[in-house]
């Protein structure tokens, strides 16, 4: 009996840290039940979401990725001189015999 108990608690458990932090479709489940208003909604909303569909039965548009605003600098820059030591290590490296194992 004992044993019984232990497992009901260790896959409740499991199911509240699923619940929790496992994010399916971008939310998570109790995500998903903080934003509806009743089970019903909650039920009709995560069924929608994970069958890819809108509530009128057609697809959910997904948002285009983000792209740099207008005069915002990328995070990575390579100048001419980066540009140049990178040519020059790769010809230096296929100049090279390929190394034996």
């Amino acid at each position: 009996m004992l044993r019984l108990l232990f497992r009901l608690a260790l896959a409740g458990a499991a199911l509240a840290a699923v619940w929790t932090w496992v994010p399916l479709a971008d939310r998570t489940m109790a995500d998903r039940w903080r934003g509806a208003a009743t089970p019903g909604i909650f039920l009709d909303r995560t069924l929608a979401e994970l069958l890819g569909k809108a509530a009128g039965g057609r697809p959910i548009p997904r948002p285009p990725p983000r792209a740099a605003r207008p005069g915002e600098r990328p995070e990575e820059a390579h100048g001419d001189s980066d540009r140049r030591a990178l040519e020059r290590i790769l010809s230096d490296r296929l100049d090279e015999p390929p190394a034996r194992r």
